[in-house]
């Protein structure tokens, strides 16, 4: 009500109530019965997450690291930072995750693998979490997975891609209990299942245009479609398809299909360079960086460089009919020290920035930062602990249901 006590009017009304965060609105669904039926909306839910994601926090994974495991198995907790720097932990999802690990972040909605390979989808605001059925087969070997989220259909979805591996022994057995040393120039793709929020099921998938890769990163959901790096496998040395390219997933006709990365002009024999996946305002990215010269303790000496450019797949929402279009952003550097790029937050380079000492456990000391590309300005996540790895995701609160429509 305003000050004399007249009735907003309902677009005055959402227009304010959109902008408050969950915990406002879990609380102002016992005001009335009509808010309770509000919040329930795709409109207002909609509308609710366009406004958050505009005020979107990191949301980081800390997995804690050891010398002779650079990652082990368990993440230790998690934790939010918002647009102001500061710390949020998320207590709820520590208790509920129980060791869990995050698959992907989408539209308010976790993906989490827990210790004993169960999957569930959890949204922290609201405190919602639903477990996730098993796959149609239960194979005991290497998997990959995606979740994303398609406007076309209106529905999560999960993938999970089974690979099978070969192993090295000593002996001729057949390497019972995987005893042996994996091959990794031999782990390719052998079966797909995808796992759909609006019906609550399992499905098999055509990867058959996959036999022969060999899956190199995490997905990266962005534009209705999940994204990996992938490989060729040993067999496909010789022929004419390329050493590198990206697999990608559309998750509104459940198609796999192969794409090229940016084109990469030859470097000089001096430089060394890798690539990492990222999401930008829905856009699939893909981070170039190079290294030139000698490094010595992470640091580089005869003032060599090392530099980053970001490419973006500008079509990434209509690449399947026009074919691939990437557009070189921006090269930021050079840098006296390593700044490995993880993802990108609010328009800002999250990077592991290496230092040039080694504690006394054993392990490369590095600092957590955000990078802006334009001023070239570093800062110091406070959230940052060198025991821990880190795994970021973008997040935003909403009203967004984990259950599936029954």
């Amino acid at each position: 009500m305003g000050e004399n006590g007249e009735i907003f009017p309902d677009d005055v009304m959402i227009d304010i109530l959109k902008r408050l965060p969950v915990k406002s609105l879990m609380r102002f669904k016992c005001v009335s019965k009509n808010w309770a039926n509000l919040f329930r909306t795709p409109h207002f839910t909609a509308q609710h997450l366009r406004h958050s994601i505009q005020n979107r926090f990191l949301l980081l994974q800390r997995i804690q690291r050891s010398p002779t495991s650079p990652v082990c198995s368990t993440p230790t907790s998690f934790c939010l930072i918002g647009p102001d720097l500061s710390v949020h932990e998320l207590e709820f999802l520590n208790f509920a995750s129980n060791g869990a690990k995050i698959v992907g972040s989408r539209n308010g909605l976790l993906c989490l693998r827990h210790t004993d390979h169960a999957l569930s989808i959890c949204n922290p605001a609201t405190r919602q979490v639903t477990q996730v059925p098993r796959t149609l087969t239960d194979v005991r070997t290497l998997y990959y997975f995606g979740f994303g989220y398609s406007p076309l259909v209106n529905d999560y979805k999960i993938v999970r891609i089974c690979v099978c591996e070969s192993y090295e022994s000593d002996d001729d057995d057949d390497n019972e209990g995987n005893d042996g040393i994996v091959v990794l120039d031999d782990i390719h793709v052998n079966q797909v299942e995808v796992y759909s929020l609006a019906s609550g099921s399992w499905r098999q998938v055509d990867a058959s245009n996959l036999q022969n890769l060999c899956l190199v990163s995490n997905a990266i959901a962005a534009g209705g479609g999940m994204f990996w790096k992938a490989t060729t496998s040993s067999e496909l040395e010789s022929s004419q398809d390329p050493d590198e390219c990206l697999v990608s997933f559309d998750i509104g006709h459940d198609i796999f299909r192969l794409l090229r990365g940016p084109e990469s002009h030859p470097l000089p024999t001096t430089y060394s360079s890798t690539s990492v996946l990222a999401e930008y305002n829905d856009k699939l990215v893909m981070f170039h960086q190079f290294m030139m010269g000698n490094f010595h303790n992470f640091m580089m000496v005869n003032g060599e460089s090392s530099l980053i450019d970001l490419w973006v797949l500008d079509n990434t929402h209509t690449y399947a009919a026009e074919g691939e279009r990437w557009i070189k952003r921006y090269r930021v550097g050079p840098f006296s020290r390593i700044v490995y790029p993880i993802s990108i937050w609010r328009d800002q380079i999250v990077c592991h920035r290496l230092l040039e000492h080694v504690d006394e456990s054993g392990l490369v000391k590095t600092t957590l930062s955000i990078l802006n590309p334009y001023s070239r300005e570093l800062k110091n996540l406070p959230a940052h602990r060198n025991e821990n790895y880190y795994v970021s995701f973008n997040y935003a609160e909403s009203l967004a249901c984990s259950k599936h429509s029954a």
